[in-house]
Formats: structure tokens, C-alpha cells, sequence
């Protein structure tokens, strides 16, 4: 998928992305990396301003007292963005009276880190890039010496390491004497060189990247000596506070042809689009997402262990989704049957609706969240913010169902419910029993409406900009209950906190009006897809359905309940669309079976997986 691909829709002047910004091309050899960002093309760069105690843009961007007094010199600094190649070039630029070292969130510095795209495990994890005056002795106790300047810390190391330099390089002016406040300073100017190569990065390809980006940058003053009630130290940050999974990103575009010369920017459009259902009526909210308007409402697809499908997301997707095998009885045993649904999604006036289709062939109710089957569902609220931090609070809406199939709720829905600000219906599918092992369960349906103005939105949703994610919770109970197991997957977002959520937009002009077919063109689907077994259970033999999206080799394992292969079979070259592979099952003895269908698309590449679960009968 082209990265920087506009989402069609909206009104003028909704889809601006406060998350998002643009990294101007720029020709090798235009800049010297010396810390005066005095070249033209840095009068050409995008740029971001920093301020403590004011919002550098939602969802994820804050600031924080980092104890002492209120500062009575708050940060203030302009971030610009450049590429030259594939290297990432950052200028920051900080007013600061008081500059200097100190101990850790009482210094003066950046704190910075990169989505390591190259790093195979899903989220892709920070790599962190801190540099700036700290003095304990972890870092360099000689950043507190008079006049020097900031030095190199974390995983990136120092840049005079040969090896290092390759990774990152820095220069720093300071417009005053670090560490004396005999005279005021006036601030500091440091200017970055990152390589995207060894991140997994290519902003040189036709279609360039998305680097996901976060910083914060420490301000502290008026410790040079200290002054009693002056003394303060705070931080400032562009879209998350910390290297860690749990804040969100910034989304530097980049590409070859948008460059310092580029007299209008290509717009960068939602990461979602959430449709319109104007011309339908409200569904009853009872699980059984049996509504017209659920049939033609968009979708997408969440399923564990799809590294292709999690390829398909768009934007920054494929590298913040990701998924999770919790420890169940101490130990993780095969997911033979692994989480696989369907989320739907539109609004109505001023509610949200969320459909699910869950596909499980062994539904189980549990107390514990290791094994629940069931989904989170997260939306960051427009209005409250985080006391300490002020980003977006993020809102959990969690349902699952108790053994008799009964809704339970969790998070801020259950408060929300009570309050009638929400509804939630469950409904087994059909052939479903709920905690038998014993049996091929066909799954459930979940349906959720949540009133906006409840999140934070104004009667008829504001400016339509919504921050979502989604997790699938899928557990499995088994004759041995060492071969229980759980695992979760999730879209774009994992918890309630600032981290990844899809920029979406309500947009009232995409108006759900007709078919939306999951399949393309000549029933070609757009993902790897399973349509199931048929019959199931079955004696015999049955058929097993599937779809291809492009041609590729096929093989079809399967699993006793214990976990132990049973079968393999190569059913060939497939070409894209639909095709059937019947299983006979002649030599099996009775009971459940769990089958693995894997694609290899042309080249070797691409792998996707699919699981289903069927039952012989003799």
C-alpha cells in the first residue's frame, strides 16, 4: 500500500493531522551539519512549535512539571524537518535563558526515538536517540562543566563511536555559556542526521515512507547555582512523552518528488474514514448485526498471527498493530484455533456503531483476561486530558459474555451504560456452545453504540475527528488444560493510553448507499481469506473454502487436539480468487481437528496463515 495515499472525504479544513507532517527532500551536499541551521532549505522545512503549558497537537502531545517551581522561563522551541536521502535531518531550535546539566528530568536535552521497522516483531519497538546535557554517571558527569556541550546516551550510542556515527550524528550552538547563570543565555541550536536504513526505512522510493517519531525535550532552569523558588524542570513533547510502546507518534511523510522546492504540499488525509449512515435506520443494538446497514458498512479485518493481513493497514498500521501470547498456566501452549474477526464501523447523529463478527471454533467465558474471548475497543475522549501529562485520555470499552451468553462489560462502558450514554448486545452464532471443548463452535457477534457526547463531543461530533483502536481477545480451553492458551490481537492500538490510535474522521458526506463487497474484482478478496468448512461436522469428508488475493503455493496442515500433525498437504500453485480443497477424513478417528492453511505468495516474500477448526463424526 502506498504510504501516503489520501483517504478521500471530509470537509475543508478536517482533515488537517496535527500527527502528521511532511519532511521536505532535500539535495545531498545543501546542508552542514553544524548547528546553525543557516542554509536555505532549512527556511524551506516544515516546522513544529513546542511550548510548555500549550498543546502541540492531539492525541498525543503534552507537557509535564517535572517538579520544583512553575517555570518562570517555559520551553520554547521550533522543530524543522528535512531528508536528504534516505537520512532523516531534524533542526531544533530552544529560547533558553538558563541552559545546562543536571540529573535526569533536570537537564537540558532531547529525548527521541524511531520506530525500529526493521526490528520483525510486531509493534515495532522505539529505538531511543537521547542527547543533551546529563550529568549523572551513567551519562557524562563533564555536561556539567562550564561552557561544554550536551553529550551522546541511550541505544544509539555515542556518535564518535565510528560505528555509531553511521547511525546518528548531532551539532549544537548554544547563544550563551552552558551551566552559569552569571548572564543569561539566550538558547540553543542542535541539528540531527538519522539514518532510516538501519530502521527499516525508504523515503527514497517512489512512493517514499512514513517514519513514526516521537520527542520530548527538557528544559531546566536556573540551577547554575540553584536559585530557591526559581528552580524549576519541565519537558515538553511532540505527540509522545517516552520511547515505550505506550505513546503515540508522530508521522513524517517523506518522499522524492516533495521537496523544498514544492510549492503546495500533498495533503495528508485520515487514516480512516468512518461513513455516514444517514439513509439507514439505527440498528437495534442486540448482537445480531442483522440490519441492512451492517451488510454495506466498511470493514476491517483483525486476526492473529497474519503478518500479511497486518500489511494491509494503512499508514503507520503495520508496524504499531501487533499481537500478544499472555502465559496461561504459567506456560504457552499452540494456538491452533488463534483470534480471527471482522470489525464494522459507521456513525448516526451523534453515535458511533461498532459490529463484530468473531469467527471461533471453541467460544469459551472466563474470568481471567489471559483467556477471555471478546474485544476492547478504545477511543481517545475530545475534552478530558491526563492531569499530569494533558495529552487525550484514552477510553477502554470492553465486552465479552458470561457462560449463559450474557453481555459483560468492562473499562469506561460499564460506567456508560449506567449512565445511558452506551449499549452492547451479544449473540452466539449458530452450532455455538459456550465452554465445550468437545464441539466446533462457529463464533459470536458483538454490537456496540456509543453516544459521542459522552467522549467529549459536541452535539452533531464537533469537528468529526476521531482517535480509534481495537483488540481482539481470543482464549481456548482444551481436554489437557496444559494446552490452554490465549492470545490477543489488535489494530492500530493495544490499551487506553496515548499510544498509535487510527486518525479517523466522521465524515458526513461518505454516505453508506450501497454494496461494499468485501472481494474485488471477479471475486478476487483483498486479503488471504477463510469461508470456512463445509459440512461441519462431518463424515467423510468436507471442503474447505478459501481466497487468494494474488497467485501463490498453498499447503494445508492439520492438528489433533493435542497439538500433533497429523497431516500435510501441498495443494499447489493457486491463482487469485476463490478455490477448494477437500479433506477426507477416512483414517481419523472421531473428534476435533484444527487445520492451517498457508499461503506463499510468487517470490518467497509473503506468507499469510489461516486457521479453522472442524469436527469428524464416525
Amino acid at each position: 500500500m502506498d504510504p501516503n495515499t489520501f483517504v478521500p472525504g471530509g470537509e475543508p479544513g478536517s482533515r488537517e493531522r496535527a500527527d502528521a507532517i511532511w519532511a521536505r527532500t532535500v539535495v545531498d551536499g545543501t546542508i552542514t551539519l553544524d548547528g546553525r541551521l543557516d542554509e536555505p532549505a532549512w527556511n524551506n522545512a516544515e516546522s513544529v512549535t513546542l511550548q510548555y503549558g500549550k498543546d502541540a497537537g492531539i492525541p498525543g502531545s503534552g507537557w509535564r512539571n517535572e517538579g520544583a517551581a512553575e517555570p518562570s522561563d517555559p520551553l520554547d522551541a521550533t522543530l524543522k524537518f528535512l531528508v536528504v536521502g534516505n537520512q532523516l535531518y531534524l533542526g531544533v531550535a530552544v529560547k533558553d535563558s538558563s541552559v545546562g546539566a543536571g540529573l535526569f528530568n533536570r537537564f537540558d536535552g532531547v529525548l527521541m526515538n524511531i520506530r525500529n521497522k526493521a526490528n520483525p516483531a510486531r509493534p515495532a519497538p522505539p529505538f531511543e536517540y537521547f542527547y543533551g546535557w546529563v550529568s549523572e554517571s551513567w551519562a557524562d558527569p563533564a555536561t556539567a562543566n562550564i561552557g561544554a556541550l550536551p553529550g551522546y546516551f541511550g541505544p544509539a550510542g555515542d556518535r564518535t563511536n565510528p560505528d555509531n556515527v553511521a547511525l546518528w550524528d548531532a551539532a549544537t550552538t548554544v547563544a550563551g555559556i552552558t551551566n552559569s547563570d552569571t548572564v543569561p543565555d539566550a538558547g540553543y541550536t542542535m541539528e540531527f542526521r538519522l539514518n532510516l536504513t538501519p530502521r527499516g526505512y525508504d523515503v527514497t522510493r517512489p512512493q517514499g515512507d512514513i517514519v513514526s517519531f516521537n520527542i520530548s525535550i527538557y528544559d531546566t532552569d536556573w540551577q547554575w547555582p540553584v536559585i530557591p523558588g526559581k528552580l524549576s524542570g519541565n519537558r515538553t513533547w511532540l505527540q509522545g512523552p517516552f520511547s515505550a510502546f505506550l505513546s503515540n507518534t508522530v508521522r513524517i511523510h517523506a518522499r522524492p518528488n516533495v521537496t523544498v522546492n514544492t510549492p503546495v504540499l500533498p495533503e495528508i488525509g485520515p487514516e480512516l474514514i468512518v461513513p455516514n449512515a444517514v439513509n439507514y435506520p439505527a440498528p437495534t443494538v442486540d448482537g445480531q448485526l442483522n440490519e441492512a446497514v451492517w451488510q454495506y458498512a466498511p470493514s476491517f479485518d483483525v486476526r492473529f498471527g497474519d503478518d500479511a493481513l497486518r500489511e494491509t493497514y494503512p499508514s503507520i498500521g503495520p508496524i504499531a498493530s501487533g499481537q500478544f501470547q499472555p502465559e496461561v498456566g504459567g506456560g504457552r501452549a499452540a494456538v491452533l484455533d488463534p483470534g480471527d474477526a471482522t470489525f464494522k464501523y459507521f456513525f448516526k447523529d451523534d453515535m458511533l456503531y461498532l459490529g463484530v463478527d468473531v469467527r471461533d471454533g471453541a467460544v469459551i467465558a472466563v474470568d481471567t483476561d489471559v483467556q477471555w474471548d471478546g474485544i476492547r475497543f478504545m477511543i481517545n475522549d475530545r475534552v478530558v486530558r491526563e492531569p499530569e501529562n494533558h495529552d487525550l485520555i484514552g477510553r477502554e470499552f470492553i465486552v465479552r459474555f458470561d457462560a449463559a451468553g450474557q453481555p459483560v462489560t468492562g473499562g469506561y462502558l460499564t460506567d456508560l451504560i449506567a449512565a445511558g450514554g452506551a449499549s452492547v448486545g451479544v449473540t452466539m452464532k449458530p452450532n455455538t456452545t459456550i465452554n465445550n471443548p468437545a464441539d466446533v463452535d462457529e463464533g459470536f457477534y458483538l454490537e456496540l453504540a456509543i453516544d459521542l457526547k459522552q467522549v467529549g463531543y459536541p452535539a452533531g461530533r464537533g469537528d468529526g475527528v476521531i482517535f480509534l483502536g481495537a483488540l481482539l481477545f481470543d482464549g481456548d480451553t482444551r481436554p489437557n488444560p496444559a494446552d490452554d492458551y490465549g492470545n490477543w490481537t489488535w489494530w492500530f492500538k493495544e490499551r487506553g493510553n496515548s499510544a498509535s490510535p487510527v486518525w479517523a474522521f466522521m465524515d458526513p458526506n461518505t454516505v453508506i448507499t450501497g454494496v461494499k463487497d468485501h472481494a474485488g474484482a471477479e471475486g478476487v478478496p483483498e486479503v488471504f481469506t477463510l469461508y470456512g468448512n463445509y459440512p461441519n461436522p462431518f463424515n467423510p469428508s468436507t471442503t474447505i473454502s478459501f481466497g487468494m488475493p494474488e497467485a501463490g503455493l498453498v499447503t494445508l496442515k492439520v492438528f489433533d487436539v493435542l497439538g500433533r500433525s497429523v497431516l500435510v498437504k501441498e495443494l499447489g500453485m493457486k491463482s487469485a480468487g476463490k478455490h477448494e480443497a477437500v479433506f477426507e477424513a477416512k483414517d481419523f478417528t472421531s473428534g476435533a481437528y484444527f487445520y492451517r492453511l498457508q499461503m506463499t505468495a510468487l517470490g518467497g516474500k509473503k506468507q499469510s496463515t489461516l486457521y479453522g477448526r472442524m469436527m469428524v463424526i464416525k
